[in-house]
């Protein structure tokens, strides 16, 4: 199985080649420089895998949430890909392949994962996760909303991550909020994980067309706000 994976909703961006069990990636944390460094990410880890486009099983990209043109940067290229090398695509949550990085690489097993990722206006983009057999499993549905709310809505003992955390950390920690077991700082959804997780999809037969293929933002009207603006963040 082979799925090129690319990941551009937050600050970090992302490549990634799944590859019969090995993964191949190039990461580089670089605000608004994500249209530069995209193709060239995706060239240098199809030559490293020695993969050709055309042996492509599928095509991941994070579809969000995130910041609006981030999200949509992935999912333009994912698109464009499908329809010109006539594969399938495979959507991954950004929040999810957040959560699935920490419960590789931090000892989380028997706590829910909470990312959150700065979502401006005072919000978070959010989710709750458990370790199902090794991978991230969704509890419910992802929300945009403030972190006092978010406060409100756990109880559970929990790992928390994300840039949501660290940009709202005085109104979140100053409550020392006992649930709250562990923290990670510096996470960023990466194709890595996206790949890993679209793996997983591609074999529960996950896939879509490209012309279904959709950004998921959450708040309902960040497009028409972008539209009315004529620009892009």
């Amino acid at each position: 199985m082979k799925i090129l994976a690319i990941e551009t909703a937050t600050e970090a961006c992302s490549a990634a080649i799944y590859k019969d069990g090995e993964i191949f990636h190039r990461y580089e944390l670089a605000p608004r420089q994500h249209t530069q460094l995209i193709l060239p990410m995706m060239d240098a880890v199809l030559a490293e895998a020695s993969v050709d486009r055309s042996d492509l099983d599928a095509i991941a990209f994070g579809r969000g949430p995130g910041a609006f043109t981030g999200v949509r940067i992935a999912v333009g290229i994912a698109q464009g890909l499908a329809l010109a090398l006539d594969k399938p695509l495979i959507g991954i949550s950004t929040l999810a392949a957040m959560a699935q990085q920490v419960l590789d690489t931090h000892n989380v097993d028997e706590l829910r994962l909470i990312p959150a990722i700065d979502a401006r206006m005072n919000e978070v983009y959010w989710g709750c996760y458990t370790s199902q057999q090794g991978e991230v499993a969704l509890q419910g549905e992802e929300y945009v909303a403030s972190p006092e709310v978010l406060l409100q809505q756990s109880s559970e003992k929990a790992c928390v991550l994300g840039s949501g955390w660290e940009m709202y950390h005085a109104a979140v920690f100053d409550t020392s909020p006992p649930w709250i077991q562990q923290t990670v700082k510096n996470i960023f959804p990466s194709a890595y994980y996206v790949a890993k997780l679209a793996a997983s999809a591609y074999l529960r037969g996950e896939q879509m067309d490209a012309a279904d293929a959709e950004p998921v933002y959450l708040r309902n009207n960040v497009a028409k706000k972008k539209g009315e603006q004529g620009g892009t963040n």
